[in-house]
Parts: structure tokens; sequence; C-alpha cells
């Protein structure tokens, strides 16, 4: 295979990888970019490709999402998966630039931010925009991590497997970090959350000492 059908074949593995739910494309382009090294394949071109296609395919799931917003509300209901959507929307709700990013970064987290900004009316130039950055990262770590692959290995298969190991990896990292970090932050606001509300200055709180409060106790007959 040349290099212009090789770059059109991961063009199109990665548009259609990701205007699917729950494909590992990450894997593949780690192992394009490992096979560069050792044949016509251009890294740069790689990473231009992946970014653009990337994105594109995001755009098609979202708007997926967006036409068959009836059917995808019912399927939700009835699955276990509508939690992480609904965890995906509240995360949306917060910061949803970070919600992007992150989505696209950690393996899994994708599809459901992806499905509840379909499920909203967030406009889709301003997704374009933020998943623009969030997949220039993306395709950049990946191809990264191919290229070092390709570099330690002198066999281009084996180059594939080491930068392919290299991903799977870096992605399970991402996820062990990812739940550590909403571990420590759910246990911080817990912590806040059970800290008493500090009394004003110059109020107290009632007295009940009848002796120390001029009340006089009621006399039982």
């Amino acid at each position: 295979m040349n290099g212009l059908k090789a770059h059109l074949v991961l063009a199109l593995s990665v548009l259609i990888g990701s205007a699917l739910p729950f494909v590992p494309t990450g894997e593949m382009v780690s192992g394009a970019a490992a096979y560069a090294a050792h044949s016509e394949l251009n890294i740069l071109l790689i990473f231009v490709i992946t970014w653009v296609c990337s994105v594109l395919g995001d755009t098609v799931m979202l708007l997926e999402a967006r036409w068959g917003r009836r059917r995808l509300q019912a399927w939700l209901s009835r699955h276990r998966f509508g939690s992480r959507v609904t965890a995906a929307q509240e995360a949306l709700t917060s910061n949803a630039f970070n919600a992007v990013v992150t989505g696209r970064l950690i393996p899994g987290g994708r599809t459901p931010v992806i499905i509840a900004l379909g499920l909203s009316r967030f406009p889709v130039r301003r997704f374009m925009l933020m998943d623009m950055v969030a997949c220039a990262l993306w395709a950049g770590i990946y191809s990264t991590l191919g290229s070092i692959g390709g570099r330690i290995a002198n066999h281009p298969v084996w180059a594939m497997v080491v930068a392919i190991a290299f991903a799977v990896s870096v992605g399970l990292l991402v996820t062990q970090l990812h739940r550590l970090w909403g571990w420590h932050r759910d246990r911080r606001t817990a912590r806040q959350a059970a800290r008493p509300l500090p009394t004003p200055e110059g109020e107290e709180g009632p007295d009940l000492d009848p002796a120390r409060s001029g009340a006089h106790p009621v006399e039982r007959a």
C-alpha cells in the first residue's frame, strides 16, 4: 500500500471510528504513527488527518444524537449508560470546555459527553471550537506515542505493537488518575458539607438553662 492510500485509509478509519461510540481510534493512530517510521507515511500528515477527521467524526456523532433524541432518551432511561450521560450533563453545566477536553482524553469518556451535548441545545459551532482543541491534544499525544514506539523497534510490526502498548498504558493511567481525582474531589466536598456553620459575631444560640435565661420553670402539680 503506497503512502496516499495509507493516509486515505487512516482518514476514513478515524472519521468512522469517531462517528461511532466506543471505537478505540487512539490505538489506531499510534499504530499508524509507529508504522510511519518504517514506511512512506508522514508523521505530520498523520497528525493533521487525525485531528481534522476526529473533529468531523465527533460532530457527526453529536448530530446523530440530536436527530435521534427521542429514541435515544428512551433507550438511556432503560440502561445503566444513562447515568453516565447524566454525570456528563452535570460536568457540562459546571465547565463545558473542561468536560469536552477531558472526555476526549479519557478512554470511554467521549461518548457520554457528546451524547449529552446532542440531547441538549448546545451550539454545534461552539462544540466544534472546543473539540478542535481537545482533538488536537488527543492527536498529538497518540501520534507522539506512536512515533516513540516506531523509533524503539526496528521492525514495523514490532513498532506498532510497542506503540499500541504505550497507548493502552497511557489510557489506563489517565483513567486511574481521573478516578483518583474524582474520589479526592468528592471527599473534599463531603468534608466541607460536614463542617458546622459558623455563628455570626454578636449572636449566640438559645440558652437552654432557665436559671441563666431568667425563665421560671413550670411547676408540676
